[in-house]
């Protein structure tokens, strides 16, 4: 039956179809919701950036430890199954990262904006990604179906966690630390990522918070400028050390706990200098 329904959206194939539903899996794709979390961090909202980065990568997290658990194959080479995108379709199948990634972080936008014809948008698109796993052939029904529960699910449970946190702002550095400690748990490259990014963030939030005390508010010009800068650096740790450091889990884990220091601490100790003493050049001038 799983592969019935495959074929069947599979059987609306077209060049258009090919490109659209490409398009549309790209709303589950880490990338564009890493770079809203710095955006919304650096210059909208830095305590709901911080939830948002947090709930996402946390349920990528707990996506990458169900994957190894179950390690179910996925439909790509099934007899009358076309795979496309194959990029995107690395490691085990159940739950359907895309479906749980988009369901996660597009709950999380509509429970923060809280407006009706966002959260039908939302909806929309969550259900769009999961079927485009299903027509691109990279993922089985069920996995498309569990990913979005448990996405959905976990957009509310790690809202309640980071609130949690907020409480007693040390226990960010606590969490950060164990997840250090878990990073032997799997050996997986996406695994080293996502769990040295989610200890950078939390030590991250909090070396901000003891020591920064950044405040987002700015001129339009300056926040362009603080966005460029921002992610400028943030690509150069992803991909300039990814040249220089040797291709090991442990070279991966630090490339990404560093953009999680950098997003959540260095970056606004960096933006807050750097303007601070702008401001005081024009005041010497004036």
């Amino acid at each position: 039956m799983s592969l019935e329904v495959i074929r069947y959206l599979q059987s609306f194939s077209s060049p258009f179809m090919d490109m659209f539903a490409q398009g549309i899996t790209m709303l589950g794709e880490d990338t564009l919701f890493i770079l809203l979390a710095v955006i919304l961090i650096w210059c909208v909202d830095k305590k709901f950036g911080y939830k948002f980065g947090f709930v996402a990568l946390t349920s990528a997290l707990v996506n990458i430890t169900l994957k190894n658990i179950f390690k179910s194959p996925r439909p790509v080479g099934q007899e009358g199954i076309r795979s496309l995108r194959l990029e995107t379709a690395g490691g085990y199948s159940f739950p359907s990262g895309h479906s749980q990634f988009a369901a996660t972080s597009w709950t999380t936008l509509a429970l923060h904006l809280r407006k009706r014809w966002f959260s039908i948008l939302a909806g929309v698109l969550i259900v769009l990604v999961g079927l485009s796993r299903l027509y691109l052939g990279v993922h089985w029904p069920v996995d498309v179906v569990f990913g979005i529960a448990i996405g959905a699910i976990w957009a509310f449970l790690g809202s309640k966690i980071i609130d949690l946190l907020e409480e007693k702002p040390v226990s960010y550095l606590v969490l950060g630390a164990a997840l250090l400690l878990a990073l032997p748990i799997f050996q997986n490259a996406d695994y080293f990522k996502v769990v040295a990014a989610c200890s950078g963030i939390c030590i991250g939030i909090f070396l901000e918070g003891k020591y920064v005390g950044y405040t987002v508010k700015a001129p339009l010009l300056i926040q362009l400028i603080k966005a460029l800068l921002g992610v400028a650096v943030l690509l150069g740790i992803q991909n300039g050390l990814k040249l220089i450091l040797p291709d090991k889990l442990i070279s991966h884990g630090l490339r990404y706990f560093l953009i999680g220091i950098w997003a959540t601490f260095l970056a606004p100790l960096c933006f807050k200098a750097i303007f601070k003493l702008k401001n005081q050049v024009e005041k010497s001038a004036s």
